[in-house]
């Protein structure tokens, strides 16, 4: 079983227990798992050789209301502690020891939560949604349980309490569990962004947990959230008045999770099953046939069906699937096969790049975990590797071969380990990366903080970039009234680069050297809807002194009237880009942290957020290590970066990419 990771809950409260304790006789602790205002939980080993977790509540908290909490979980093992079901994370033994509730637990993998940063770490926008909807036919068929069969309702439905073991879903942490019919019904805690507007008014209902279970939902497949506040009292206040912002969803989902959101709870499906159900009528386009799949669809078609026959409901609203009618809760048809694949990812401004999932099999895994070495892939062989995250025709496998699975995706790592060689060298942290590589590409100039800025070369010349829609024919005509108002001459070296040229001296018999400034404008290839010009100011022959100081107070002015000329195209990005022609080396990072064989390019252009570069060939994957040999304080160390769109033609392949740096 994987190590689960410890998920510390916002509190600088030190743990208070220590490895190798015996809490319980025969339950020796091993390693911390996570903690919060309320205790902590640590991985033990349990009499027999066998894993558990255990839960320390303590009646001292950081909020005051330890002694609330204590008495709530007591009251909830109470509760529970009868229940047995494959869907619920098992909860073995409750002790009472100096003040301390004891709960010795059944050891998960670790929290569905996590496998959520796995896929947004690997740049999807979260769990895809036929294995999220296998996720979530278990644990909706455990919140009927305790709800149907005992009258509870969990209460604390979210990604922290939803466990994977094994590939199956169990729900677990029942501190806040409550009978519907008791005194206590309304007297709860309560996590502010997942509670029902019902329970927030002290009146639980048997539909409360769908309406947690349906923003789970939301979020993580979307990786947004359908209300936004910020605050725990916005949000409140949103689960009472407002109206959830669905638009994230696929159009097939959004009246399904609406109907879920409904504020009055009989507007809601009458179980959680058939909220599952009513998300599985549609069908991805992208789902891998999956027997497993097949198996949690055919389990909640009966169980809604148990239901409706146990309850007396009403079987021509929620038949089973083979019936099942979606127009019933939609404003609009859904989408099927002929629509947009819910299971793609797509890329920002390129509405037809998508991630296909191409895969013939589970889904592999997105964080790596373990380091080890491999052969080289054949590229000719169909049982390739699965392929990369986030990757479509544009980015099909070139058959790099992959020596080295890294252990940790890292946003700089020693060159080093790409390599496969052990490495403890020091390195830069992300942001002060970027800042090296733009600095080095400025030659020690002035480096522009805001887009259309003017940045300054150390020899004394000025650059500027702007995306531009102006046909390279079109230029000249556009730039000749800057010819006429600034005497400057133009002269067209090609179909993509001009030079402005204003001569202020020199020429004659015994003139001497002419000199004077020029401003060469580099414009980009045709065939694109938007491309990036960068003109570049700078002197020229030997001016006298009182030129140069003349002319370092005109160029960025010339610069300003080119961008305005020719800048037609709003630049909507936060770094400005610095011209680099370096020479850097890529190195593909695939979806199973294998990294691919060196790939040489050309470095365009930099800024504090990326770069744009160009290579020979395709690449393969949707991120890669990018090495700058040539900026001194980066030697031996790469920095990860995200492949956000292409352009490709014969000759080449044109990148833009952003750094991640939040790893």
């Amino acid at each position: 079983m994987p190590p689960v990771q410890t998920a510390d809950s916002g509190t600088d409260r030190p743990y208070t227990k220590q490895a190798g304790s015996e809490p319980l006789p025969g339950y020796v602790l091993l390693s911390p798992l996570g903690r919060g205002g309320f205790g902590e939980v640590w991985k033990c080993e349990a009499p027999g050789g066998l894993h558990k977790a255990i839960k320390f509540v303590t009646s001292d908290s950081e909020d005051g209301r330890g002694g609330e909490r204590f008495g709530q979980e007591l009251a909830a093992f109470e509760k529970i502690k009868a229940i047995r079901h494959p869907f619920l994370l098992t909860l073995e033994r409750v002790e009472q020891l100096d003040g301390e509730l004891v709960m010795v637990m059944e050891l998960a993998d670790r929290q569905l939560q996590d496998r959520f940063r796995e896929c947004r770490i690997c740049g999807l926008p979260g769990i895809p949604r036929d294995e999220l909807l296998a996720y979530f036919a278990d644990a909706a068929e455990a919140l009927d349980v305790i709800s149907g069969k005992f009258g509870l309702q969990h209460l604390d439905v979210k990604p922290a309490n939803l466990f994977l073991v094994s590939d199956h879903v169990k729900v677990g942490d029942y501190g806040l569990v409550a009978q519907l019919e008791g005194s206590d019904a309304g007297n709860r805690g309560l996590t502010p962004r997942y509670v029902a507007p019902e329970v927030l008014h002290g009146t639980p209902s048997s539909c409360s947990d769908q309406y947690s279970l349906a923003l789970v939902y939301h979020e993580l497949l979307t990786g947004d959230f359908p209300y936004h506040g910020r605050t725990p009292q916005q949000l409140m206040l949103q689960h009472v008045s407002t109206q959830p912002n669905l638009a994230g969803l696929p159009p097939a989902d959004q009246p399904v999770i609406a109907k879920a959101l409904a504020k009055k709870p009989e507007d809601r499906f009458p179980s959680c099953l058939a909220l599952v159900q009513a998300l599985m009528v549609v069908e991805s386009v992208t789902a891998i046939p999956n027997a497993g799949m097949s198996i949690r669809r055919a389990r909640v078609d009966r169980s809604v069906a148990e239901m409706n026959v146990g309850t007396g409901g009403h079987d021509d609203e929620y038949p089973d699937n083979a019936s099942f009618s979606a127009q019933s809760i939609q404003t609009h048809p859904p989408r099927s096969h002929s629509g947009t694949p819910t299971q793609n990812c797509t890329l920002p401004a390129k509405p037809h790049s998508t991630v296909s999932a191409t895969n013939k099999g589970a889904l592999p895994p997105l964080v790596p975990t373990a380091r080890k070495s491999q052969p080289p892939t054949d590229p000719g062989r169909s049982e390739r590797v699965a392929p990369p995250v986030e990757v479509d025709e544009q980015f099909a496998d070139a058959g790099g071969a992959r020596l080295v699975v890294l252990e940790h995706i890292r946003s700089v790592v020693p060159v080093g380990l790409l390599l496969g060689m052990e490495s403890d060298e020091l390195l830069l942290d992300p942001q002060s990366f970027a800042e090296a590589v733009v600095g080095a590409a400025s030659g020690g100039g002035y480096v522009p903080h805001i887009p259309g800025d003017v940045g300054r070369h150390a020899d004394g010349g000025w650059v500027c970039q702007f995306p531009s829609t102006v046909p390279a024919t079109v230029v000249p005509l556009k730039l000749s009234v800057i010819r006429e108002q600034w005497g400057m001459s133009i002269e067209q070296l090609g179909l993509n680069q001009l030079v402005m040229k204003r001569t202020a001296g020199g020429g004659g018999l015994f003139g001497g050297k002419k000199f004077g400034f020029e401003v060469t404008i580099a414009l980009p290839a045709s065939g694109h809807a938007v491309g990036e010009i960068t003109a570049m100011a700078q002197l020229f022959g030997p001016p006298d002194q009182k030129f140069v100081r003349d002319a370092m107070a005109l160029m960025p002015k010339l610069l300003a009237d080119v961008r305005t000329q020719l800048g037609n195209v709003q630049d909507r990005r936060k770094n400005p880009r610095i011209a680099c022609g370096a020479a850097i080396t890529l190195y593909p990072v695939h979806s199973d942290g294998g990294i691919g064989s060196a790939v040489p390019a050309k470095c365009r252009d930099v800024s504090a957020g990326g770069l744009g570069f160009v290579t020979a060939t395709k690449l393969p994957t949707k991120y890669a290590y990018v090495v700058f040999p040539g900026v001194t304080a980066t030697v031996g160390q790469a920095v990860l970066a995200r492949l956000v769109r292409v352009q490709t033609s014969l000759r080449e392949s044109a990148y833009g990419a952003q750094y991640r740096t939040d790893l």
